[in-house]
């Protein structure tokens, strides 16, 4: 077999041939021969004409679904029975590899793409002109927004976000406090420049560290009640103890006034109950961790409107479903609700017609609890500080229900928010 070079070969060295005879036979005068040669010329130079524009036309149909990624063309001897059979086999060989690379490409963009969508960090990248030229869900799940074209989009949330994203150094982070209608964020914002075809870019990581920061003012907020309640019952025992004893001895005894006495009982009574006070306190720090089983909400409601001690205040239970299910520990959601409840009795105890509303509502498959009042809501300068323990607006309160509640569900991993106004009251939520 001919390789593709000699059959290009053979007409050009033909044409050069004939060119020389046809030379040979001018100069001798045969006219005939000549004419017949030439025309053989003109066949020959015609042939190689066409054998170059069908390679020509193979090769750009190579090029053309290579610019246009349709690399579903082959090559076959059938349609091009003039282009060499080995030059059919390196076009179809080159057609492969390029199908091999760009199903490797779509692989890897592929693998690329699942990755950044399903992380759970915001992602996005803008350019120069400031436009966003790429994000992932979880940067519209973090802002709250249902969509971006441009950093200009940002000042949706803060009016400065824009300009604190422009200036933010590469491995810089900058922290941002952002209040939506029902959560708090603390949104973390990291800086990546590079450069892509000579083109500026930056990539911004968005996380939300509200949860952790919560969770180490927790810790801070135990570990400190551990310290003090230790101290303090540490050195109310022995009070007790010795104004017990005293008030013994001293009983019978003919000599000690009745203001002694009575100065050692309230020495004890006291003393007792400030021991209680202080054991109240020391649940913030011994929530155990929940066990979850499966149990009714109805059955639930059904329990908690045994407890009611209000009988002026009108309650109301509302589920979407009879059949309504929850997954967690039932005690410590009961006990959640429990000191909702009591926190709006407390709330609309004052109202002309005071209502309490408990919920249970779903939301992609999962249920989500709420306790409302009609009283006269919360102040907006307080509402950001309700669940830092110890924390009350109420004379008598002692700042730890609400706190117990935020704790016990970020043991369930969900969240307990809060919605009020003068003109609707309060909502309390519990999202699982």
């Amino acid at each position: 077999m001919q390789s593709p070079k000699l059959q290009l070969l053979l007409p050009s060295f033909a044409l050069v041939l004939e060119s020389i005879v046809l030379s040979v036979l001018l100069t001798s005068e045969l006219w005939f021969c000549s004419l017949f040669l030439s025309i053989a010329i003109v066949f020959t130079i015609l042939l190689l004409l066409k054998q170059q524009q069908l390679t020509f036309r193979s090769f750009q149909r190579l090029i053309d679904a290579i610019q246009y990624s349709d690399l579903s063309l082959t090559f076959n001897q059938t349609h091009s029975p003039r282009i060499p059979k080995t030059l059919i086999q390196s076009l179809n060989n080159a057609l492969k590899q390029f199908q091999l690379k760009q199903a490797e490409s779509e692989t890897q963009n592929l693998y690329q793409a699942t990755l950044l969508n399903h992380i759970d960090s915001g992602i996005m990248v803008f350019n120069s002109k400031q436009e966003i030229e790429w994000y992932n869900p979880a940067t519209l799940k973090e802002l709250g927004l249902k969509g971006l074209k441009s950093l200009s989009d940002l000042k949706q949330i803060q009016d400065s976000l824009p300009e604190i994203l422009i200036h933010l150094k590469a491995g810089e982070m900058k922290t941002i406090r952002i209040e939506q209608e029902h959560r708090i964020c603390d949104l973390a914002f990291t800086a990546i420049l590079f450069h892509i075809q000579q083109r500026q870019l930056t990539l911004i990581s968005i996380k939300n560290i509200h949860p952790v920061l919560e969770n180490n003012e927790i810790e801070a907020w135990q570990k400190l009640i551990r310290v003090l309640t230790h101290e303090i019952m540490n050195s109310l025992a022995p009070i007790i103890s010795l104004s017990e004893t005293l008030i013994e001895r001293n009983a019978a005894q003919d000599d000690i006034s009745n203001t002694t006495i009575q100065a050692l009982h309230t020495i004890h009574r006291r003393s007792k109950g400030l021991l209680a006070f202080v054991q109240n306190y020391r649940k913030l720090t011994k929530i155990p961790m929940p066990v979850f089983s499966r149990f009714s909400i109805n059955e639930l409601f059904n329990d908690l409107k045994k407890l009611h001690t209000q009988p002026h205040i009108q309650y109301i239970y509302h589920t979407v479903s009879p059949e309504l299910y929850l997954y967690a520990d039932r005690s410590q959601i009961e006990q959640a609700i429990i000191n909702m409840i009591r926190n709006a009795e407390e709330a609309c105890c004052q109202t002309s017609h005071p209502q309490i509303t408990i919920s249970a509502t779903t939301c992609n498959g999962k249920a989500n609890l709420s306790v409302s009042d009609n009283g006269p809501g919360i102040a907006p300068e307080a509402i950001n500080k309700i669940f830092i323990p110890f924390f009350t607006t109420k004379s008598g309160g002692s700042g730890i229900g609400l706190s117990l509640c935020k704790q016990i569900m970020i043991l369930h991993h969900g969240n307990i928010s809060v919605e009020s106004s003068s003109e609707k009251g309060t909502t309390f939520q519990l999202t699982f």
